[in-house]
């Protein structure tokens, strides 16, 4: 059974990836619904700076005080929209933490830079071996390929609403998927709302299914 839900103690959840996959933004759409619905909702970035290609963390923590700030294994959820960046968060999980990871990588800028000038031996981690090192942690992570799914959807920006359909559609938190679409939907752009309703809906399937499969559910 997928365990996570803390509601005595709120929920903490952390969004990890890279400048320009939107991690601000699906923090900011899932603040907005949970305190639309009454929530006591705080938000904070815990590093990294928002430039393309640049790491970027941040945190939601819903009904669990007033501190942005995540302690050392408190996160209750990780959404991790980039492999290497998702470990970079592993010193805020616990046996406890529920991670969905996204596992289509970025070549960072420095390693791209160095293949093609052939300068030293830089190179991207085996996705595989980052799993690995996450499950020593905890057994409660779901990789999937969300970059494509996104693509499959209409865009490939939109691996931010297929991770937050992920956790949406596990019904990890205090409020349903068709409760996060509707708050959602008028904060996108209108040219956005049908591939990102797509690729949030893709998402939060994505979500039902690891879930049934964790719980021994067909």
């Amino acid at each position: 059974m997928i365990d996570g839900r803390h509601s005595q103690s709120g929920w903490r959840i952390v969004l990890s990836g890279t400048g320009g996959q939107g991690v601000l933004t699906a923090a900011r759409l899932l603040c907005d619904c949970l305190a639309e619905r009454g929530h006591n909702v705080v938000s904070g970035q815990l590093h990294g700076m928002a430039q393309r290609g640049g790491s970027v963390h941040s945190s939601v923590m819903i009904d669990s005080g007033i501190s942005p700030v995540m302690g050392t294994g408190r996160a209750d959820y990780v959404l991790g929209l980039e492999p290497v960046e998702t470990t970079r968060a592993l010193p805020l999980m616990s046996s406890r933490t529920v991670v969905y990871m996204n596992t289509a990588p970025i070549i960072p800028f420095v390693i791209g830079q160095q293949t093609v000038l052939g300068d030293g031996e830089a190179k991207y981690p085996a996705v595989d071996q980052l799993v690995a090192s996450i499950r020593a942690v905890t057994k409660q992570v779901f990789p999937l390929d969300a970059t494509r799914l996104a693509r499959e959807c209409g865009s490939g920006r939109a691996v931010n609403m297929i991770m937050l359909g992920c956790l949406l559609g596990s019904e990890a938190l205090p409020c349903t998927a068709d409760d996060f679409w509707n708050s959602a939907a008028g904060r996108i752009p209108k040219g956005l709302v049908e591939t990102n309703a797509r690729a949030f809906m893709s998402g939060a399937k994505a979500g039902r299914r690891l879930r049934f499969a964790a719980e021994g559910r067909v």
